[in-house]
């Protein structure tokens, strides 16, 4: 017959909360791992547009449905075979002819592309005086992540 000194008797209990511990920290890391799984993502914004555009070189793009966006994230290039020519929101810009100009018609202070408001490019009229430049152009509207609208501008 074994005698067992008094000390030993607490250690088997340690070592049981140790691992159940270690258990503990092994199922919840799993569970996480797998609940992060079905965390939705994010997604594009989807805006639905409408452009004119006339003979002087302005485009206007008309917000007829869709997200919201802000207009610090927004930029319109107008593309063609010779380049590519690029438009900001940007009020800290000093060239206007580096500018769109966003119109939203219920808040004037408001800075997002939203349901009613219209985005006005004028092309520098330098460039749209030059037909070669004229002749095959496209317009975008995109953020840093998308291309939100692609279109092609009638003469």
């Amino acid at each position: 017959m074994q005698h067992y000194r008094t000390s030993d008797c607490g250690v088997s209990e340690v070592v049981g909360e140790m691992l159940m511990i270690a258990l503990v920290i092994v199922l919840v890391s799993v569970f996480a791992a797998a609940v992060f799984h079905y965390l939705p993502v994010d997604r594009e914004p989807t805006v639905t547009i409408m452009m004119t555009n006339d003979t002087l070189g302005n485009v206007t793009l008309w917000h007829k449905g869709g997200d919201w966006v802000n207009a610090e994230d927004l930029s319109v290039i107008f593309v063609n075979d010779s380049g590519r020519i690029p438009y900001q929101y940007n009020e800290t810009v000093s060239d206007p002819r580096k500018q769109f100009l966003m119109v939203h018609p219920y808040q004037q202070a408001k800075k997002t592309f939203d349901l009613g408001s219209n985005i006005t490019v004028r092309m520098r009229e330098d460039l749209w005086a030059r037909e070669d430049i004229r002749r095959n152009m496209s317009i975008k509207l995109l953020t840093d992540r998308s291309v939100i609208y692609t279109g092609r501008i009638s003469l």
